[in-house]
């Protein structure tokens, strides 16, 4: 017998109704494989039956386990993060910080975000639209479904946007110069923004 361990990452649904889970489900069930789904309640059949036919695996109520990264097509392999589990030694236990846990940090769901209202987190999906005047910072990465007219600080790998109408975005220290955003409004598609070196690549993924 062979096996392997792997490291997932984490998609918690902690706001909103069924019906907007399973419309969310529906819609990016692409994006989401590689993804553990984990809800904060009980979950209908029909909830349950949707994950299934997509094929995501999907958990329920608190989730404690050290799960290990697993890479995944395109998208999941950018969310990897660095964290890794710390080398073994002799120092006696006495004497041991307590053990950092291995799992990484689940990606925050959010519905919409309305004008004014500033949230700080690490992974984040939001899953409608950003308000003018809304401020979002990302410490990780962060995914947009719904139109941006807020300023976003995204200090990730990477982040995913359909378009900015308003507001700037400050990616890894910078704000994102003209050309780029023209490149991010350039259509209604999904985009993944990616910085390696001084280099700023967009690139569509639907």
């Amino acid at each position: 017998m062979k096996t392997r361990q792997k490291r997932a990452q984490i998609l918690q649904f902690e706001s909103g109704t069924q019906a907007q889970w399973q419309e969310f489900i529906d819609k990016n069930s692409p994006l989401l494989r590689g993804f553990i789904l984990q809800f904060a309640q009980p979950i209908s059949d029909e909830l349950a039956q949707t994950c299934i036919k997509h094929g995501l695996l999907h958990t329920i109520g608190a989730l404690e386990s050290n799960l290990a990264p697993t890479p995944d097509p395109k998208l999941q392999a950018l969310l990897d993060s660095s964290a890794s589990p710390s080398a073994q030694d002799s120092t006696p236990e006495s004497a041991k910080s307590p053990p950092e846990s291995s799992a990484k940090s689940p990606m925050q769901l959010i519905p919409k975000v309305r004008s004014g209202e500033e949230i700080s987190l690490t992974h984040g999906v939001i899953l409608g639209d950003i308000a003018h005047g809304a401020h979002i910072h990302a410490a990780g990465n962060l995914i947009v479904f719904g139109d941006c007219a807020g300023v976003l600080r995204v200090e990730g790998e990477f982040f995913i946007l359909r378009n900015l109408t308003s507001g700037h975005i400050v990616f890894c220290d910078a704000i994102l110069p003209e050309p780029i955003v023209a490149k991010i409004n350039a259509n209604n598609h999904l985009k993944i923004i990616i910085k390696n070196s001084d280099t700023i690549a967009v690139q569509e993924i639907i």
